[in-house]
């Protein structure tokens, strides 16, 4: 059973990782090796911020009992690049890096095939990572359209649900300025079918 504040080890251990194995970003074969501590510390900690958003379908699957997943709507490994990029900021004081982190751990309800064409949204290739559309604008441009739920609500079944949209959601002005040098512009990009 998880405990309620295992995010916070999580947490710890990942800064931890990052400020000891800070010495090789900026090597190439590091690069992967690296955002992926952050991703990992995210993603091993479990959902425990839920944003208590959830997709239109992801909604419908819910009350039919279909499958769902979470979408960490901020892109972890992506946020890693940029705690890595910027150390000074995010790996000097801890409670900075534990409140990007505890964001980072944001989650939308949606779909497995939500969730992969979301997924396309980015590209990474160890040693260069591409973003087709800025972290903000995502929801919106592969046509997911967002429900909520009531707060301190944890069930989806018997609640009202109101529409929502995707300015509910935080979004660091540090990670979307930051993003604007890996958009690509004039490339396809991923939507919806």
């Amino acid at each position: 059973m998880r405990r309620s504040n295992r995010w916070e080890e999580y947490c710890e251990t990942t800064f931890n990782s990052l400020n000891a194995n800070i010495h090789n970003w900026g090597k190439k074969e590091f690069y992967r090796p690296l955002t992926r501590i952050f991703y990992m510390g995210v993603f091993d900690c479990g959902n425990p911020n839920h944003t208590g958003f959830i997709s239109q379908i992801a909604y419908s699957n819910k009350l039919e009992g279909n499958k769902t997943v979470h979408d960490h709507y901020l892109s972890p490994q992506f946020i890693g690049r940029m705690i890595l990029d910027n150390p000074d900021k995010y790996l000097s004081d801890f409670n900075v890096f534990r409140d990007l982190f505890w964001k980072s751990c944001g989650t939308v309800v949606v779909t497995a095939e939500e969730n992969i064409t979301l997924s396309k949204l980015t590209e990474n290739n160890d040693n260069y990572y591409k973003v087709f559309v800025p972290t903000d604008k995502k929801y919106e441009h592969v046509g997911i359209n967002l429900l909520s739920r009531p707060d301190k609500k944890q069930k989806w079944k018997g609640v009202d649900v109101v529409e929502a949209s995707t300015t509910d959601l935080y979004f660091p002005d540090d990670l979307i300025e930051y993003e604007k040098d890996y958009l690509v512009v004039g490339q396809k990009q991923p939507t919806m079918l």
